[in-house]
């Protein structure tokens, strides 16, 4: 009896273990996280231009957040990560994410809504960085550098972000 109870909890515990590795867990940020930046990067053809404004992405516990001179877009394809430009607007306000996979998140608002990538994370996700990529041929995105994170997020000590 007690090696048949031994058994199960062990095979609890690696199926927890391999969920939490395949990226089954909603939990991608578990306290308030913030990126500011905005510079663009256009890497054929060697571009890189400052900001014209503030752009910042805060995101909540529970799917909310708010952004800052945000580009408005939509992704062309469901399994690509660049976004078609709908406005040369930028927007600023409430936005909603959702985790798409350890590597990516999704933030909706008003007519937009598209995927933002890990900066140049390789084997694990860095969150030091979170980029938007464009459609338009060069390579080209936009990078904000992480501001404040819940403790062990990144490789870095990051100051907690206040609510």
């Amino acid at each position: 009896m007690r090696t048949l109870r031994t058994r199960a909890i062990l095979v609890l515990a690696a199926l927890a273990g391999v969920l939490s590795l395949s990226g089954c867990s909603d939990n991608l940020f578990t306290e308030t996280t913030e990126w500011k930046g905005g510079t663009f990067y256009n890497e054929k053809k060697r571009l890189r231009q400052e900001p014209l404004g503030p752009m910042t992405l805060t995101l909540r516990t529970g799917g909310t957040g708010y952004a800052v001179g945000v580009p408005r877009g939509h992704q062309k394809e469901s399994d690509n990560v660049c976004i078609e430009l709908t406005s040369e607007d930028r927007y600023d306000g409430r936005v909603t994410w959702r985790k798409v996979t350890g590597y990516r998140f999704e933030i909706s608002f008003e007519n937009s809504k598209y995927t933002l990538t890990d900066g140049p994370g390789k084997f694990l996700p860095d969150w030091t960085e979170v980029r938007i990529y464009t459609c338009t041929w060069g390579y080209e995105y936009w990078t904000m550098q992480i501001r404040c994170a819940q403790p062990g997020l990144v490789r870095r000590d990051i100051p907690p972000c206040r609510d």
